[in-house]
């Protein structure tokens, strides 16, 4: 699909995202009041999701389970702006041919999307570590060849690790660190179930399959210094572009202050995302998070003088 048709589709998710209550039930009257009802009525009493398809803005049919990832239900996309910005970089960045790694899948809205954008000639590696989020994640992709789903937590060394699964509502905040989200309203509401997930280092996984990877996109909620410290091998002779999600330091920031400071040995400098999805250099990224008033955005990581 051509980039700019796909920018327009995307356009208009960013409409609807921005648009009032009102404009997003006007335009999907029976979906809005589904979610909204099973939300408010049926989650809230029992905790029980509910599965159902959306129809993203790329062309992909997603299973979703509700409440979760309501905004792809509703719009055909993630509409927090800092994922609108992160999916315009990956339309103007990653072409046919292309391999795509993302670290923290969830259910796969970003590696359907990379598959598009590199088609059957490319290769898109997706890491989940939630057994039930995984679940979804190969539903939606085992139909697409050009896609790997490995359900290992992506950290610093081959074995395994404590990992915290919450209920389905905050179900993209699955986590090795669940310290940061103990001063939340939600946290006391929503114990997490803890696993035991297996492990595996980015470096060891890339030399094995032999991967040059274009992009790699982390989201990871705590484990980023781990994954970058997994990786640093690989970064030697390489120079992947890597988009992070990074937090505030209201939400103890400490593993994205050590990833990107690893990162920064490694010659890469820190870029935002414009409304375009172009990179513009980013000297400090608390202190951007802090001017603009962020709790978190999509960072991208590029090394110095690479293309």
């Amino acid at each position: 699909m051509q980039q700019a048709i796909l920018l327009e589709q995307l356009a208009r998710v960013e409409q609807l995202a921005t648009a009032s209550k009102l404009t997003r039930l006007l335009a999907h009257p029976l979906k809005y009041a589904h979610a909204i009802l099973h939300r408010k009525l049926i989650y809230t009493n029992n905790k029980k999701s509910k599965e159902v398809t959306a129809s993203t803005f790329f062309g992909k049919e997603m299973s979703l389970l509700l409440p979760a990832s309501t905004d792809i239900y509703l719009t055909g996309g993630k509409s927090h702006n800092s994922e609108i910005r992160l999916a315009k970089f990956l339309i103007n960045n990653l072409a046919t041919g292309d391999i795509f790694l993302d670290v923290g899948a969830h259910y796969g809205y970003f590696t359907l999307l990379a598959a598009t954008l590199v088609s059957n000639s490319g290769q898109v590696v997706a890491f989940e570590a939630s057994k039930n989020t995984f679940a979804i994640l190969t539903k939606n992709t085992q139909q697409t060849e050009n896609i790997s789903v490995i359900n290992k937590a992506v950290s610093d060394e081959a074995g395994s690790i404590t990992f915290y699964e919450f209920p389905n509502l905050y179900s993209e905040y699955n986590s090795i660190d669940i310290k940061q989200f103990k001063n939340t309203d939600w946290f006391s509401k929503e114990s997490p179930i803890k696993n035991t997930v297996a492990t595996i280092p980015l470096a060891i996984f890339l030399e094995e399959q032999q991967l040059l990877p274009t992009i790699i996109k982390i989201d990871v909620e705590g484990a980023e210094f781990k994954v970058i410290s997994g990786l640093q091998k690989y970064l030697v002779a390489q120079a992947p572009l890597i988009a992070m999600e990074y937090v505030s330091s209201e939400r103890k920031n400490e593993a994205h202050q050590k990833a990107a400071a690893l990162l920064t040995e490694f010659e890469y400098e820190s870029y935002t995302i414009d409304k375009a999805g172009a990179l513009v250099l980013c000297a400090d990224v608390d202190t951007h998070l802090a001017q603009h008033q962020l709790e978190s955005d999509n960072i991208v990581f590029k090394k110095r003088n690479s293309k």
